[in-house]
């Protein structure tokens, strides 16, 4: 873990959050007054984005100041209920100086479908998250989220909060930003890729690897959960448990399973001739 940064103006840390939470909207990872940011303003003072306010269109006097243990000190809204899972970031972690929750769409997909990505499939992702771990369903706004990812702060830096959203930290809020840029592209890319066939992850040898490699150029060791997962369906050969864990539904279909291209392609052929049909007949 890399030491947090010396602390920043005021103002300059509300101008790093409006940014941030726009740059989210715009890509369309929360909608409305979905979502939350938080900076550590000072070892006793947290700048966040407040309840009730569209994100997109939020100005910096719109932001709060709360203490660690959530009592608003300035501003005119309330705190957001979520603001829990924020003070578990900073209790846990001296390191984090910004945590940002979002409802990122692919991340989430993967969620519901049951589908983690903690297997190692990029490089670059075994270089900066190690795994990429799903938590545990848990009850929106209510102390449950809190107490499941500090189960998971320890060790890992951004994780998907089943049917929920996202959780990421950093050593600033631009930090915990990119993070949640980073884990939704791979998402994205191994949903894409499940569209074409069957993945494959990296051997564990492979995996070994890149961590020495990472050692070697000062990277953190980043942490690498367990293979196989406990209810990954991504990996060739996959075969899921006689029970699920509780809280999940039951895991998707194989990627075996899943339509090969080509098959795609003969359905689209087919339902294109049987349109063309039903119109010569009009």
């Amino acid at each position: 873990m890399q030491p947090r940064r010396t602390e920043t103006p005021e103002r300059e840390v509300r101008r790093h959050i409006v940014e941030v939470c726009r740059r989210i909207y715009a890509r369309g990872w929360i909608t409305s007054t979905d979502g939350n940011v938080s900076a550590l303003l000072s070892p006793d003072r947290i700048l966040c984005t407040p309840t009730g306010i569209n994100k997109g269109t939020m100005s910096e006097d719109d932001l709060i100041v709360i203490d660690r243990r959530g009592n608003k000190v300035s501003g005119t809204r309330p705190p957001s209920s979520e603001i829990l899972m924020h003070l578990a970031a900073f209790d846990a972690r001296p390191d984090v100086g910004g945590v940002v929750h979002a409802h990122p769409t692919n991340c989430i997909a993967f969620s519901l479908a049951g589908i983690t990505l903690a297997q190692c499939l990029l490089p670059e992702i075994v270089f900066t998250f190690g795994s990429i771990p799903t938590t545990a369903y848990t009850t929106p706004t209510t102390p449950e989220v809190p107490d499941e990812v500090r189960k998971w702060l320890r060790d890992f830096d951004a994780m998907i909060l089943d049917r929920h959203g996202s959780l990421t930290v950093g050593t600033d809020v631009f930090a915990a930003y990119d993070k949640l840029e980073r884990m939704e592209h791979v998402a994205e890319i191994t949903f894409r890729a499940r569209m074409l066939g069957p993945i494959r992850p990296l051997a564990r040898e492979q995996v070994e690897r890149l961590r020495e490699v990472g050692r070697g150029l000062g990277l953190p060791d980043r942490k690498i959960l367990p293979l196989p997962c406990d209810h990954c369906n991504a990996c060739p050969g996959y075969h899921a448990p006689a029970t699920e864990p509780l809280g999940r539904e039951p895991a998707a279909p194989a990627a075996e399973a899943l339509p090969r291209p080509t098959d795609v392609n003969a359905m689209i052929r087919r339902a294109t001739e049987t349109m063309e049909q039903a119109l010569r007949r009009r």
